[in-house]
């Protein structure tokens, strides 16, 4: 008899947890399709030779010659994977006043302002993205060193201003805001691997895979023990049932009852209207050569 409520039990929660095992089946159907596309997407290749090969142009010479070459190194191969140009320029020049204005031709006696240009005309003017050169795919980190006017602007262009809200654009330069003084390497680093967090769409879940694949087992075998221990309940009190008088009669009624209430009582659902990721285009602007940008400025 025992034998029977087990395998009436493991009916039940197959039946039960059909769809769950079937949602696993999907969505590691969806994994290996998309991990295939992503291997094939990762042969992209460069359509734009205008711009040059040079990605690091450190002309505040924070960086040592090998920091150098190891950052390069480091953005070609988050560069191939991604399919942007990734551009580091640093400077030490006064970019604030009428002085500056005037010495350097800035339109602006504005930090900001000014800073936002030259970042933008550096871009331009070399030509940079990974497919065209002009508004083309990519984003550049401009950090002025300059005493009193220490900082950095982010300018985005091409695919990367359409992905970017302000709020990535600001996870980036906090990143870099994090290092900049005590490690100029580690900062630079940063601000690549953070664009790079930012723009990879490869597959990813907030759980492990083992969860996935336990938590429905887990919850179907518990389902099943509770379910052997019901059934053999029932069998024991016959559902509470008896003859009287010739007639059957269900004493549980407030069993039933409760049932009812239960199966009608709406449930509320929460209001899909909150969280997600803001969108694109943060700090949207047209540049002098009248290419559009997008991003922002951390002052130190």
């Amino acid at each position: 008899m025992e034998n029977e409520y087990k395998i009436e039990a493991r009916k039940q929660y197959l039946h039960a947890f059909r769809f769950w095992f079937l949602g696993i089946g999907i969505l590691a159907v969806l994994c290996i399709v998309m991990g295939v596309l992503g291997r094939a997407g990762n042969n992209v290749p460069r359509t734009n030779t205008e711009a040059p090969v040079e990605r690091v142009f450190d002309y505040a010479d924070v960086l040592s010659d090998s920091e150098e070459e190891k950052l390069r190194e480091h953005i070609a191969g988050v560069e191939r994977k991604l399919h942007i140009d990734i551009v580091l320029v640093t400077i030490s020049q006064s970019v604030e006043g009428a002085q500056a204005m005037a010495r350097y031709g800035l339109r602006s006696e504005d930090w900001e302002q000014n800073m936002q240009d030259l970042a933008d005309d550096f871009w331009d003017e070399n030509r940079f993205g990974y497919n065209k050169g002009f508004e083309g795919d990519g984003v550049l980190l401009l950090h002025n060193w300059y005493e009193g006017q220490n900082g950095e602007h982010l300018s985005t262009s091409g695919r990367v201003e359409q992905a970017f809200s302000l709020r990535d654009i600001d996870r980036v330069l906090y990143a870099v805001d994090d290092y900049y003084a005590s490690n100029p390497y580690k900062a630079y680093r940063a601000y690549v691997d953070e664009v790079a967090d930012l723009l990879d769409h490869s597959l990813s879940l907030p759980f492990s895979w083992v969860t996935v694949f336990l938590a429905p087992v887990l919850i179907a075998f518990l389902y099943a023990v509770t379910g052997a221990s019901q059934s053999r309940a029932e069998n024991t009190v016959a559902v509470n049932a008896y003859v009287a008088g010739g007639k059957p009669e269900v004493r549980n009624r407030a069993d039933d009852l409760l049932r009812k209430n239960v199966v009608s009582r709406k449930i509320e659902t929460a209001s899909s209207g909150g969280g997600g990721r803001s969108s694109g285009g943060g700090g949207h602007h047209t540049s002098s050569g009248g290419a559009s940008h997008g991003g922002g400025s951390h002052r130190h």
